[in-house]
């Protein structure tokens, strides 16, 4: 103890005290965000059972309470730390997406729903944006994301192994039986299962080059071993194509052309997915191709959801209120079609647009979509740390794929939309890391 503390108040702690204090609230904080986000509060669904199709909205309000609890610890640990780095967020894009959103909230058709899921919006928000700075260092940022893959890993074996009827998909299950075999683990499907382990293969991926070797390299064969049992096609294909751009891009210098080997495997998914009910001439040349043109029938849902954007092009439904409107759920014409019974519009860009107009979509394509890739590129000019640059574009661009086939933009805890903010996050500390350093 220095002379200065031995003279203060015999209350206050000891420095070194303090500073244990402070990195175990660290690593509670980060390793306990990505567990609630991947875990939840009620892992292992039982889908054979109608009660248990309500889990997503039965425990809505202690999950509410774990993520502000959450929230506020890691934002207190981050504005003491590092004040700099939290004022960077005060960004013209950021106030500008906060902006919208808060006026799509009041021209909701459901202002409570809206109004709820927004608030709940800032607490994820605030909470993932403090994550990238509670680890002291790349490797203590590998280690941290270790233990939670690994507790992630460990559950979800466990329930495969002991109790398959949760871990793993049934024919009894009510929904969908055809998924019976796909592993799940702790998820309650297995796309999220896919797409999270697949997240989970960038994070290792990096672990083992920031030299945890033994430990990155178990756990990777084990994420992947979940991914490809998972059955989750689409993920799987987009891990192997976020992979190949991702390394073609941190060797292509000119950033004009980045952007076009970044945004090209987009724009084609865009084309030949929802491109596919626009057009007669694109929904006949997939037709010719070996896949499902229906893409196991999201062509209904996005030919809805599309036709629906018309009714409300300036303001949408409300933040993330249409899928939950009674008119939606129970009004449909023809709910013996998956369009008239789907959660969501299996594509986080039509469901930006459906949610919060068109004004909503612009802004998402310039926060999560541009800025990533220009915050990326300029982190890389200031040479920030390779192997966590590469990590952090990995997740980013799976990101921003999947939500071609997928939804999980603003969809409250989607553990997707938490992993992905992550990535949006860290990248845009990095690129700001020469003013914000300590």
């Amino acid at each position: 103890m220095s002379t200065a503390e031995g003279t203060g108040s015999a209350r206050s702690l000891p420095s070194d005290d303090l500073a244990q204090l402070m990195r175990w609230a660290r690593v509670l904080v980060f390793v306990g965000a990505f567990l609630l986000a991947w875990v939840t509060l009620e892992p292992y669904a039982d889908l054979g059972n109608n009660s248990s199709l309500e889990f997503a909205f039965g425990q809505e309000g202690t999950a509410y309470a774990a993520y502000g609890i959450l929230a506020g610890i890691a934002a207190v640990i981050a504005i003491l730390t590092q004040p700099r780095a939290v004022a960077t967020l005060i960004h013209p894009l950021w106030i500008a997406l906060a902006a919208w959103l808060s006026f799509t909230v009041l021209t909701s058709a459901d202002f409570s729903l809206s109004l709820r899921r927004f608030i709940l919006f800032g607490l994820i928000a605030a909470l993932t944006a403090s994550l990238f700075l509670m680890p002291k260092g790349r490797r203590d940022l590998a280690g941290l994301l270790m233990v939670a893959v690994g507790i992630l890993v460990a559950l979800s074996l466990v329930g495969i192994a002991l109790f398959p009827e949760y871990a793993v998909h049934q024919l009894s299950d009510i929904s969908e039986p055809q998924l019976a075999g796909g592993w799940r683990g702790v998820f309650a499907h297995k796309n999220s299962a896919g797409a999270i382990f697949a997240m989970t293969i960038f994070m290792m991926i990096f672990a083992i080059r920031a030299g945890l070797v033994p430990g990155g390299s178990v756990l990777l064969v084990l994420c992947s071993l979940i991914l490809l049992m998972s059955g989750a096609k689409s993920s799987t294909m987009l891990l192997v194509v976020s992979l190949l751009v991702s390394l073609a891009v941190s060797r292509i210098r000119s950033g004009w052309w980045a952007g076009v080997v970044a945004f090209t495997p987009l724009a084609i998914l865009l084309i030949l997915g929802p491109g596919t009910v626009v057009s007669d001439a694109i929904a006949g040349i997939v037709r010719m191709l070996p896949i499902d043109a229906t893409f196991t029938g999201r062509a209904d849902v996005w030919e809805l959801a599309l036709d629906k954007i018309r009714e409300r092009p300036l303001t949408g439904f409300g933040y993330s209120a249409y899928w939950a409107l009674e008119s939606t759920r129970f009004g449909q014409e023809d709910t013996t079609q998956w369009g008239g019974l789907a959660a969501h519009a299996h594509n986080g860009y039509i469901d930006a647009a459906l949610n919060m107009g068109i004004p909503g979509l612009v802004l998402v394509v310039a926060v999560f979509v541009i800025w990533p890739l220009r915050n990326y590129l300029a982190a890389r000019a200031g040479g920030a740390d390779p192997a966590l640059l590469l990590m952090l574009l990995q997740i980013w661009l799976f990101g921003i794929y999947v939500s071609v086939l997928e939804s999980f933009l603003f969809v409250r805890f989607d553990p997707i939309w938490i992993t992905f903010l992550f990535a949006v996050f860290g990248l845009h500390f990095l690129a700001r890391r020469a003013h914000v350093a300590e």
